[in-house]
């Protein structure tokens, strides 16, 4: 038989009792659930390692050196039968690179046919647009624009413009005549991509009394605009233009004009440059 404790040691295990058996097996149990997971977490850091290392094998050789010349390669580029193209980056400007079919040899540049038709633009152009969806018409509705057209409008179009563009001025000059007592309203997100004056003029016209009459009073005197560009731009004026250059980019709009609007699919479309008369009518007429 055991014997008694003495009331000195009964007394101490009182005060530290046994430990009970469930919090030393849940504590086994959350050290195993850690390990575990650490564990599962080294797996998948191995896994994502072979798989960047298997795609980079992937990868013909011409095209992994283009990184020795600063050049990286973003993804596919659809090409012509006996060309591998790829999407390149220099310095944040996208370029086409295109495999040889022997595997060994690549170009740089514009593929054209016998025609001298561009097979590389619209491409590439697609390549690096990012998808436009409800968060994009959403974000262009936050941005910094000007309206014209429909007070209460059944379509709106959104259009890219620089007040230094020639085209954006005859894409303005061409939408004038459909707007006219139409149901389209253009809302000028105004930005700063084509010279020095580009972003004084643009504050000029958004922190005009009002606006819209200074953007007509600049584009009907475009070449010696009655507008003249700020000395210089207020802090809040040039934080909205330089929101709106961010968007563009962000939105892949490589120059101006860039119309964007949605189809009759409720798709949001873009277009850059100045349109051909039936795309100005489907866009922007009634």
């Amino acid at each position: 038989m055991t014997p008694p404790l003495p009331n000195d040691e009964r007394e101490a295990n009182r005060n530290h009792p046994t430990p009970d058996t469930h919090a030393l097996n849940s504590s086994s149990l959350n050290l195993s659930t850690a390990r575990s997971r650490r564990g599962t977490r080294w797996i998948v850091s191995l896994l994502l390692a072979l798989a960047a290392c298997a795609q980079a094998q992937d990868v013909p050789a011409p095209i992994r050196a283009l990184a020795s010349q600063g050049i990286t390669i973003k993804g596919p580029l659809a090409a012509p039968p006996g060309f591998k193209g790829y999407v390149g980056d220099y310095r944040g400007q996208p370029m086409p690179v295109y495999l040889l079919s022997d595997g060994q040899h690549m170009v740089i540049g514009t593929l054209l046919d016998a025609n001298g038709n561009d097979l590389t633009r619209a491409p590439l152009q697609a390549a690096v647009t990012p998808a436009l969806n409800a968060a994009t018409w959403a974000e262009l509705a936050k941005a910094s624009w000007i309206a014209e057209g429909a007070t209460h409008p059944k379509r709106i179009v959104y259009v890219f413009t620089d007040t230094e563009c020639p085209y954006c001025h005859k894409l303005w000059a061409a939408t004038q005549p459909l707007l006219a007592g139409g149901d389209v309203q253009v809302r000028h997100v105004m930005v700063a991509v084509i010279a020095p004056q580009s972003r004084n003029r643009a504050a000029a016209i958004l922190d005009a009394a009002q606006p819209q009459a200074a953007l007509q009073q600049h584009e009907s005197t475009f070449g010696h605009s009655t507008v003249a560009p700020e000395p210089s731009v207020p802090a809040a004026t040039a934080s909205r233009i330089d929101a709106n250059n961010a968007l563009m980019e962000k939105l892949g709009i490589q120059g101006t004009p860039a119309t964007l609007y949605k189809d009759a699919t409720g798709r949001v479309r873009v277009l850059q440059g100045m349109l051909p008369e039936d795309r100005l009518k489907a866009i922007f007429g009634d």
